[in-house]
């Protein structure tokens, strides 16, 4: 389920770097990239565990409260960082 959760980010994440490139202060490519990155270390997750033997995907309820973790961790980071940026290129100016 996670897996799922953070494919999803990253194409939502894409697809609003895809439309707002022009946007560079909101830095939606670095979100792109940190789901991205979730998402791929998730898919080498389940299939590690599908090669274990256990479901290449899983529904439990731990896994939501995982993927709740993974999304509000990635926006997060996303936040602090955009923000640092932000004020980073601000003060230069």
């Amino acid at each position: 389920m996670y897996f799922i959760t953070a494919a999803i980010c990253a194409a939502i994440a894409g697809g609003l770097w895809f439309f707002f490139k022009d946007r560079k202060a909101l830095h939606l490519d670095l979100l792109a990239l940190i789901y991205a990155a979730a998402a791929t270390m998730w898919l080498v997750d389940c299939i590690f565990s599908a090669a274990g033997g256990e479901d290449f995907v899983s529904f439990e309820a731990i896994d939501g409260w995982i993927s709740l973790c993974t999304v509000l961790s990635g926006v997060f980071l996303w936040l602090i960082v955009s923000f640092v940026l932000n004020n980073r290129q601000k003060a230069i100016a």
